[in-house]
């Protein structure tokens, strides 16, 4: 009899588990206040289901929406960079992108992604350690989160951890460089793992 062998779904970011193996790293669905050089923002860190999370906090925002793709490290030799979409969305079509590509941004850590309400400059950051970043309406933004069952408390960057890029998701990577006629810029200091 052949030994059953569970498939180990890919994930984002790792962290060193007891046993010195490496682990996803979940986050204990908490938010917390941070204060930045510039505006405070809310930094949340959910379990699981990020973009659902995503999509609760943009739904109040008005339209259109920017949104810009970090690409930080690619596995099939496309170039780092930022990649903006030059026409403003309305909710619906950025909520077809992110369902879209859900999975990829929720289980692959070569990315970040940014959406802007345009006429609020609300933004919120999806990056790579798996982390919502939230700038506006911060009160607003909190209702959302303890709605969703997070609790304040504070939120570390697991030390050591690893982003994983996962084989599986290259031709996501390559579908959504395809999905709009991006505008292209340099990385900035802090966009790289």
């Amino acid at each position: 009899m052949r030994p059953f062998a569970m498939k180990v779904q890919p994930y984002k970011l790792g962290s060193l588990a007891p046993d010195d193996r490496w682990v996803e790293h979940r986050y204990p669905d908490a938010w917390d206040l941070q204060r930045t050089t510039g505006p405070d923002r809310l930094v949340l860190a959910p379990a699981e289901r990020q973009i659902d999370l995503i999509l609760d906090l943009l739904r109040p925002l008005p339209a259109p929406f920017g949104v810009l793709h970090v690409l930080v490290v690619s596995r099939c030799g496309n170039a780092a960079a930022r990649r903006q979409e030059p026409a403003p969305m309305q909710l619906r079509d950025v909520a077809g992108f992110l369902r879209e590509f859900e999975e990829f941004f929720e289980r692959d850590g070569r990315h970040h992604v940014w959406v802007t309400s345009l006429p609020s400059q609300s933004t919120i950051v999806y990056d790579n350690h798996n982390l919502v970043y939230a700038y506006g309406p911060l009160e607003q933004f909190v209702g959302h989160a303890e709605a969703r069952g997070l609790a304040r408390r504070a939120i570390e960057i697991p030390v050591p951890h690893h982003h994983c890029f996962n084989l599986e998701y290259d031709d996501a990577e390559a579908a959504l460089l395809d999905r709009f006629d991006w505008l292209e810029f340099p990385l900035q200091p802090g966009d790289d793992p």
